[in-house]
C-alpha cells in the first residue's frame, strides 16, 4: 500500500473527529494512507506525541519524527490556551524532549506573536502592552548582547551621543564605559548609574516625568530639553518592528523621543534584536526610511531586507 503525507490537523478537526481513523486516498491509483486522530481532551500531552509518531512511522510516513516539531507546538499552545502560561520543565517531561528543545520552540512562538518567554516557560502575550523593564530584561537577552557589541563598533571616541531608554540600549551602554571622552546624554536612570565618578566623559540625564515601569524620563520638558542640542549619533531602542508599517511604539511618550531625537541627530541608529520583529505596535514611530544604520541579531528576511536597501538603510547584524 502506497502512502502519502500527511500533516498535523487543526484542533478544530481533532475536536470535531474525536477518536478514529481517517483514510485518505493517495497520489497514486488504489493507494491511500491513514493517520489515527488523538483528541486531546482524551489524551496526555506525552500520549498524543508518542501515538502521533508511531503512526507515522507505522503507515511509512517519515522516520516517525517528521511531525513532531509541530506536535510540540500544538500540545504547546493548547496549554497556553488552558492556563495562560507554558512551563519548560513541565513540557519537556510530558513530550520526553530535553529542556533546550522545548525554548526553542517557545522563542519560535514568541516571534511569531503567539506568546511572550519568561523565565522557565512562557506566558499568553498582553496585546497592545510593553513589559516592565524587569520582564523585558530576560527576552533575547544573549541576542540583546551580541548585537550591543557591533553597535558599540560604530561610537568614535570624543563624540556627543544620545542613548535612548530601553533595554536592547542598556545593554549597548555598558560598552561605552571604556570608550574615552564620550559626551552621553539619555533619559534612562539604569544607563546612567553605569557610569561612575571615573568615567573620562561626561552623561547628562534630561529632564522629564519619571516613567516607574521604564525607568525612564518623558513628557514635554524631556523633549525641550534634546531640542536644545544637536547629536552627533542617536542610538534608539524599538518595541516593535512591523513588516508594513515600519517601527512602532506602545505608548505616545516614547515614540515622540524617538521622533524628536530623529531631527536632533546627524546619525541615526537603530537597534533592534530579532524578538522585534514581526510584532506590531500601537503607534508608528518611524518610517524605514527615517533611520540610517539598524543594528539586529539576526538577518532580516528577504522581503524586508529588499524594503530596507530600498530605503537606504544600513543593516549590520551579528
Amino acid at each position: 500500500m502506497k502512502t502519502q503525507k500527511i500533516g498535523i490537523l487543526d484542533l478544530e478537526q481533532i475536536n470535531r473527529w474525536g477518536v478514529r481513523s481517517k483514510w485518505r486516498r493517495g497520489p497514486y491509483p488504489d493507494s491511500r494512507s491513514s493517520v489515527r486522530i488523538y483528541h486531546p481532551a482524551r489524551h496526555s500531552a506525552a500520549t498524543l506525541a508518542s501515538k502521533f509518531s508511531h503512526d507515522l512511522l507505522w503507515h511509512g510516513i517519515g522516520d516517525g519524527n517528521m511531525a513532531l516539531p509541530d506536535m510540540r507546538v500544538q500540545v504547546i499552545l493548547a496549554e497556553l490556551a488552558k492556563h495562560g502560561r507554558v512551563s519548560v520543565k513541565d513540557i519537556s517531561r510530558r513530550l520526553d524532549v530535553s529542556r533546550e528543545t522545548i525554548r526553542r520552540d517557545l522563542k519560535v512562538l514568541e516571534r511569531e506573536g503567539h506568546m511572550r518567554c519568561v523565565y522557565g516557560g512562557g506566558v499568553k502575550q498582553a496585546i497592545g502592552l510593553d513589559q516592565p523593564a524587569a520582564e523585558r530584561m530576560r527576552i533575547n537577552a544573549r541576542e540583546k548582547g551580541r548585537l550591543a557589541v557591533h553597535a558599540a563598533k560604530l561610537v568614535k571616541s570624543g563624540s556627543k551621543i544620545f542613548v535612548d531608554s530601553g533595554t536592547t540600549t542598556l545593554a549597548f551602554a555598558r560598552h561605552l564605559i571604556n570608550i574615552e571622552g564620550l559626551n552621553i546624554f539619555t533619559n534612562s536612570l539604569d544607563i546612567a548609574q553605569l557610569f561612575d565618578a571615573g568615567y573620562s566623559g561626561s552623561v547628562t540625564v534630561v529632564g522629564g516625568t519619571l516613567n516607574p515601569s521604564y525607568r525612564a524620563l518623558f513628557g514635554p520638558s524631556t523633549l525641550e530639553a534634546i531640542k536644545g542640542h544637536l547629536f552627533d549619533t542617536a542610538f534608539v531602542s524599538i518595541a516593535a518592528v512591523d513588516y508594513a508599517y515600519g517601527f512602532m511604539d506602545y505608548g505616545e511618550d516614547e515614540a515622540a523621543v524617538r521622533r524628536e531625537l530623529r531631527t536632533r541627530s546627524r546619525h541615526y541608529v537603530m537597534l533592534a534584536d530579532s524578538n522585534k520583529f514581526g510584532r506590531t505596535g500601537n503607534i508608528r514611530t518611524l518610517e524605514l526610511k527615517d533611520i540610517d544604520t539598524l543594528v539586529t541579531d539576526a538577518q532580516p528576511r528577504a522581503d524586508f531586507a529588499e524594503k530596507l536597501k530600498e530605503a537606504q538603510v544600513e543593516v549590520i547584524y551579528a
